[in-house]
């Protein structure tokens, strides 16, 4: 439980009887959100209303008070909410907001103490509990708690556990399918004399109450039986984001903060700028969905992130600086406008973020080589000309990495056999029914190629499957297929292995084994329902050569490649080569050439040949954007046959490491250490770099600027001193990035102990 004078002076919480709620804090402090984010003006549009309708009395219920029977009212006199015991049996005690945090369909208990004694047999109690802009009972945002053998079974309710005197225990029990929100509690005390009127008295808690979905509870739609995959995707609060390239992963530690206090709010203030209705606020797919619709920022509609692959960043913070999502959602509820910049992985993170502080298990998903077919239905193109060059400017983008988000649910929307992980992807990249959003689409679904199941499921099929068919361009613009590579994307699809720092490749959940005949049926299959169609190749009657492209980036940054050929013809062959280096970013798109090479090798009957390229780091390392990589065109025409080989790929050279080093262990009351060092192993110096440190309930430190440029071989260390919010054991992320270099990233971790408990004990 997060101490309360920590956050007494963030928020200005006065003692009670004088403050207001902490959500009227923040709104007063951020200004309001739902205005600000949907725009004052919603005449027309909507009908209008009191934000607060549930401020004045009368709008919940019609008794009167009357002061002249205050003697048989039953007020109120304290309610003690239990917040430490309560958060722990929910387990989310974690969250650094003091308010009760509840998961729904769980009891919790809470002590009423009266001005009098409680008289069974004449008094009792009436709970409502109102959520929402417009809380209507009709809408199922106004709850009135009644007696458990009152109500009807799945519903809110309360048994009385014990009355000692004045002070009466409850045990509440909030519905399993209850609207997810901010609620405010009220309390209608009864006093029904044997003769007489009713004497009526109302209480309204000044704390506000969060519920938030719980994957413990059987009876909520995201619940998870496995308690390591429910720890991991619900309560853990740092994870790994795998970037690259085929073979070759960069693995990004990530700070998801959810129990942070800006994530919990900045969920809710997002569920409210996503227009989603507070009743539709149960639904984990349509929370899903609102959710993944306004994490990014276009020009059409303003979200959290702005999305950037520019290269260029000088206006905001460029994607690979980021370490963590707390930073971001603060920066947009601050500003009220969508924070520069993003990327795939920051946009996954970020709803990762949102959705767990929401209390639904989610994971970031990275596929390596990802298509982006807008329509679903064209293989990825390849283009070249008569003369053996690259048509750059007509292919087709393939992203090295593309990463999208998993959320854990059930789907009683589709047929049986379709619960488990939904897939949705928050970058924007496609515009659906209007905004950029896609999902979420279940898994089985997308693996089945029974794509007619929504939500945009045809286009997470897209993104992992595909061939790339090269095009040869004439003079007059006339195209000719000559060669088809099979199973070019959707490679190595990763995740994080629960309960360890590993990878897990998850490519089965996604696709049936290479070659088997489920792929042939479910690729058929899916041929159909997209209107998918494979052009036509043209195959040249002898194909008498064998080429074999094999590339290898170093850790000193050179990079070799070499193009290996045999001829298994009795006559000698004519080959045509060519090659180029070029700098583009993960998406595929190309930015600037680097260096080519050329030449005519003649092969004798059954022998081999090779024909090699190589590239030293600092004839390219300066001369391309620092978070772009190297690309490798090749295609080789056999003039006497015209047979041709073609192919492209990534090369990421091999990052240096960063080694994160902390004392181990510390206090609360404490400020630490933090040691970064990292080794430059590139045959080129690194300028300008740059240090980010943070962790979840840890401060947070960017933009630690070196004063001199780290030559190869050498070393460099930076120590940073950092004070924890809160104890525990948590992870410090942290990341080095420079004028050369980016997503440089580690982590350590660090047991933080509680000196106010410990001396208590």
């Amino acid at each position: 439980m997060p101490n309360m004078h920590r956050h007494s002076e963030k928020y200005d919480i006065q003692p009670e009887g004088q403050r207001t709620t902490l959500s009227e804090r923040f709104a007063g402090y951020y200004g309001n959100l739902r205005s600000l984010l949907l725009g004052s003006n919603l005449t027309g549009r909507r009908p209008t209303f009191h934000e607060d309708s549930f401020a004045e009395e009368a709008s919940l219920t019609s008794f009167r008070k009357d002061k002249e029977k205050d003697e048989g009212q039953l007020k109120p006199r304290t309610v003690d909410l239990s917040r430490t015991v309560n958060r722990s049996a929910h387990h989310t005690n974690n969250y650094e907001i003091p308010n009760l945090v509840l998961r729904r369909g769980q009891a919790f208990e809470m002590v009423i103490t009266f001005e009098r004694a409680f008289n069974v047999k004449e008094d009792s109690i009436i709970l409502k509990f109102v959520t929402g802009s417009r809380p209507l009972q009709s809408k199922g945002s106004v709850v009135s708690v009644r007696k458990l053998e009152d109500a009807l079974p799945g519903d809110w309710s309360y048994e009385i556990s014990s009355v000692m005197e004045r002070s009466v225990t409850l045990k509440v029990t909030s519905a399993a399918n209850a609207i997810v929100g901010r609620y405010e509690m009220f309390i209608d005390s009864i006093h029904q004399p044997i003769e007489g009127e009713a004497e009526k008295h109302r209480y309204k808690h000044p704390d506000d109450i969060y519920l938030v979905f719980n994957p413990w509870n059987e009876g909520d739609e995201v619940y998870m039986e496995n308690s390591t995959e429910r720890d991991e995707h619900v309560l853990r609060e740092t994870g790994r984001i795998w970037l690259g390239t085929v073979g070759k992963f960069c693995v990004r530690p990530w700070n998801f903060g959810q129990f942070d206090d800006v994530c919990l709010f900045a969920a809710m203030a997002l569920l409210e700028k996503s227009e989603l209705g507070d009743q539709a606020r149960n639904n984990p797919v349509q929370v899903v969905r609102a959710i993944c619709r306004v994490i990014n920022s276009t020009e059409r509609d303003s979200g959290v992130l702005c999305g950037n692959w520019s290269g260029k960043y000088d206006d905001g913070v460029a994607p690979y600086a980021w370490n963590g999502s707390s930073a971001i959602l603060e920066e947009f509820l601050k500003k009220r406008k969508g924070v520069k910049y993003g990327q795939c992985w920051t946009f996954a993170a970020v709803a990762t973020t949102l959705l767990r502080a929401l209390g639904i298990p989610t994971r970031c998903v990275t596929c390596f080589r990802s298509s982006h077919d807008s329509d679903f239905s064209n293989p990825i193109n390849a283009h070249w000309s008569a003369d053996n060059r690259p048509r750059k400017n007509m292919d087709d983008a393939v992203w090295d990495y593309h990463v999208w988000g998993e959320s854990w649910l059930k789907r009683p929307d589709l047929p049986l056999g379709y619960d488990g992980w939904q897939a949705f992807d928050p970058t924007p990249q496609e515009c659906n029914e209007g905004v950029f959003t896609c999902g979420p689409a279940s898994v089985k679904a997308v693996r089945k190629g029974e794509l007619y199941y929504g939500f945009h499921s045809k286009f997470l099929f897209s993104e992992a499957h595909g061939e790339r068919v090269h095009w040869l361009v004439d003079a007059d613009g006339n195209m000719t297929a000559f060669r088809v590579e099979k199973r070019v994307v959707g490679r190595q699809i990763s995740t994080k292995a629960a309960g360890t720092i590993s990878r897990l490749d998850i490519t089965d959940l996604y696709k049936p084994p290479e070659g088997s005949q489920e792929e042939a049926d479910i690729l058929k299959s899916a041929a159909r329902l997209c209107f998918r169609a494979m052009p036509r190749q043209i195959v040249n009657g002898t194909e008498d050569m064998e080429f074999t492209f094999q590339g290898e980036g170093h850790k000193s940054g050179d990079i070799n490649v070499t193009l290996k050929m045999k001829n298994d013809s009795g006559e000698a062959r004519t080959v045509d080569v060519y090659l180029c280096f070029i700098s583009a970013y993960n998406t595929g798109v190309p930015a600037s050439d680097l260096k080519d090479h050329s030449e005519c090798q003649v092969i004798d009957p059954h022998a081999e040949c090779d024909v090699k390229m190589s590239l030293k780091c600092a004839d390219y390392i300066n001369n391309k954007d620092t978070d772009s990589h190297v690309n490798v065109y090749v295609i080789a025409t056999a003039r006497e046959t015209h047979q041709r080989f073609a192919t492209r790929d990534t090369m990421w050279i091999e990052k240096p490491h960063l080694e994160v080093k902390t004392e181990g262990r510390t206090s609360l009351s404490q400020p630490f250490q933090v040691v970064l060092k990292v080794v430059n192993t590139l045959g080129v110096p690194l300028t300008n770099g740059v240090f980010n440190v943070e962790g979840p309930g840890i401060q947070r430190v960017m933009g630690i600027k070196l004063k001199k440029p780290i030559g190869p071989g050498e070393e460099c260390r930076e120590t940073v001193t950092l004070k924890a919010r809160r104890s525990g054991r948590q992870e410090i992320v942290a990341n080095y990035y420079c004028r050369q270099i980016c997503d440089v990233a580690s982590a350590a971790e660090l047991d933080i102990t509680d000196d106010s408990k410990d001396s208590k004990n």
